[in-house]
Order: C-alpha cells, then sequence, then structure tokens
C-alpha cells in the first residue's frame, strides 16, 4: 500500500506471457487440424455423393425404360398338318425382349462388355427425323463394359485416354430399329419370325448403321449390370429361395425362344436390376492403364450364374471391394413392366 493508501496495479509477468501464449498457440494448431480433417472428411464425402449420383441418376434412367418395354404380341394362325386349313391360334410378336451374359457381344471398338446385357424395344419416342412422335418404338439396350473413352469424349478435348468400366445404353433412334432386318423371309411351317440379331446392328452382316454409333455412356466406374427376370416373388416360406427364379433360373432370357412354354414371345412382369459403382478415387487407385485393374476384374468378368445363389453372389463381391478398400455402392431395384401380360400357356390355342 502506497504513502495515499492506494494498492498498486499488478500486471502479468513475461512468464505468464509466455506460458498464455503457448497454450492458446497449441489450442489454435489443435483447432486448424480438426478443421483441416472436418473439410477433408467433407471434400471426400462430397465427392463420392457427386460421384454415385452419377450412377443414381443413370440408374434411374434405365429402369424407367426398362419399366416400358413391349412386344405387342397378337394371335397368329396355325396350321400344324399343312392342309391349308385353320387348326388353331399362336401367340407371336415381331420385337423382342432378351437378357444376356454380355460377352456374347463381343468387343466392339475397343469395348470389352462384362455382367449382363438386356435388349428389348420399347414406344420411348426417340428419332431424330420425327421428334414430335412420341410413341415410336425404340430398340433400347443395357451393358457395362471397360474401355477407353476416345469414341464418346467431345473432339475438342485433346487428352490421354479414360479406360474405366462404363454404363453403356444402345441407343438407335426409331428410324434406324433394325428389328426387323433379318424377319424379311415368310413364315415357315407356321413358326414365328425370330427376331434375333437387331441389336446386333452393322456386325456380322446384321441391318445397317454401326453398333458402336449408337452407344452413349450413362455413368462410368460403374462395375457389373445384374439382370434378372422373374414372373412373381417366392414366398421364402415355401423353402426356396426367395431370389430365385422360374423363368429365368440362370438369369438367361428370350422372348424368342419358341421352345419355351414359359417365355416364348412374352415379357416377364418383373425384372430385378441391380448394379455395382465405385468412386472415382477409388478407381484411379487401383487403374492399369489400357487393360482392366486385375484387382477388380476377377469379380466381374464371370457374371452370376445361378439366381438362387443371388444374396451369396453379391456378398462375395461388396467382402472382396471391401478387402480390397475400394469405395462403392450396391443398386437394387424390382421393376415391373406394365405391358406384361404373363400367362403360363404354351401360347397355343385351339377353336
Amino acid at each position: 500500500m502506497s504513502k495515499f493508501g492506494k494498492t498498486t496495479a499488478r500486471g502479468f509477468s513475461l512468464i505468464e506471457l509466455m506460458v498464455a501464449m503457448g497454450i492458446l498457440s497449441v489450442l489454435m494448431l489443435m483447432l486448424t487440424m480438426v478443421l483441416d480433417q472436418v473439410q477433408q472428411s467433407w471434400t471426400r464425402a462430397e465427392s463420392r455423393i457427386s460421384q454415385f449420383r452419377e450412377a443414381r441418376v443413370a440408374f434411374d434412367i434405365m429402369t424407367k425404360n426398362l419399366s416400358q418395354s413391349s412386344l405387342n404380341t397378337y394371335w397368329d394362325l396355325l396350321d400344324e398338318d399343312k392342309d391349308g386349313l385353320v387348326d388353331g391360334y399362336y401367340r407371336t410378336s415381331e420385337l423382342h425382349f432378351e437378357v444376356m451374359r454380355a460377352s456374347e457381344l463381343g468387343r466392339n471398338d475397343g469395348q470389352e462388355p462384362v455382367g449382363h446385357a438386356v435388349f428389348f424395344q420399347a414406344p420411348l419416342g426417340f428419332s431424330i427425323q420425327y421428334p414430335n412422335l412420341n410413341n415410336l418404338f425404340n430398340g433400347r439396350g443395357y451393358f457395362v463394359a471397360f474401355g477407353s473413352d476416345e469414341d464418346f469424349r467431345p473432339s475438342f478435348l485433346q487428352t490421354a485416354n479414360r479406360y474405366r468400366y462404363r454404363l453403356l445404353e444402345f441407343r438407335p433412334p426409331a428410324e434406324d430399329n433394325q428389328v426387323f432386318a433379318d424377319g424379311g423371309e415368310e413364315r415357315d411351317e407356321g413358326r414365328p419370325q425370330e427376331f434375333t440379331e437387331w441389336f446386333h446392328q452393322g456386325m456380322s452382316n446384321v441391318g445397317e448403321g454401326d453398333f458402336g454409333q449408337h452407344l452413349n455412356p450413362l455413368a462410368e466406374n460403374i462395375l457389373t449390370l445384374i439382370i434378372s427376370p422373374r414372373d412373381s416373388i417366392v414366398d421364402s416360406v415355401e423353402g426356396r429361395d426367395e431370389t430365385a427364379s422360374e423363368i429365368a433360373p440362370q438369369y438367361l432370357y428370350n422372348s424368342n425362344d419358341i421352345d419355351s412354354i414359359a417365355t416364348a414371345q412374352q415379357v416377364p412382369p418383373l425384372v430385378r436390376v441391380t448394379m455395382i459403382a465405385i468412386d472415382e478415387a477409388s478407381a484411379i487407385r487401383v487403374e492399369n492403364g489400357t487393360s482392366p485393374p486385375s484387382e477388380i476384374h476377377s469379380l466381374v468378368e464371370s457374371p452370376l450364374r445361378q439366381t438362387e445363389n443371388y444374396e451369396e453372389d453379391i456378398k462375395q463381391i461388396v467382402d472382396s471391394l471391401e478387402e480390397a478398400r475400394i469405395s462403392h455402392k450396391v443398386f437394387s431395384s424390382m421393376v415391373l413392366l406394365r405391358s406384361a401380360k404373363w400367362s403360363e400357356s404354351s401360347g397355343v390355342a385351339y377353336p
């Protein structure tokens, strides 16, 4: 206390200031590290959301178009004994619906198909010459292939080729619909025409045009596409795997298979569509130049074979991707084909 009776104010010492500044520096450093980690996590999450958003949009486009597939069937005359008299009627159509191994397409323009492929006809109204006719039938197909983006990127982009798995859409305009290209001959022995080659447009002397010119990439980094036609959702209490398909136990389906009573000239009532996508960061990490990345190609080069093993096969693929630390997402949906008029009859009716 001073002689005037007042206390003297005491300030911080240099040591106290240095300790406080040190603590503040540590706190600021920790806060900066936390903010950096949050920013990196946000960037990664945003990148994944953006990548899988592209896959989601492509999946929605594919399933929406598939739901409109149709055969437009009708009944034609049947003369079994060749006496010129009508013995009955049989169900037929000039259109076609097929689920097949994508590898059966063969390599085209450097694209290597994997998994399953689906090809169908639908009133999608896509036309270049007749844009106002919205109900024109189009041939449409979807499959996954590994290859370069050389034929898909704009010509003004002079960049190195990017080799990726892509979901491809076969999308010829209505005026180039080649479904009738191999059906010009008169029906033989009362059997319906078999329109089986229209989606090989320009290949093996089938139709006009070029198959590759009608390919459109919907999304990159789609590893595989799995198509399972089915007539119903099997009730698991019956003792059977609910993923098994009665009409396509091996995933294969051909509406032109006239020897198959279950599928002849009919579209399936339901189609289960499954698609597996990975993000761009994982694709870059496993990139292997012009050849498919061995780390994941073994998972998709052999498509699923039996529908009753669907769940186990999907789990095996997912477990392998997780073990390789490849970020992925599985899209799956049961698609209702609105034009299906399913019947278990043989497709032959007698008066």
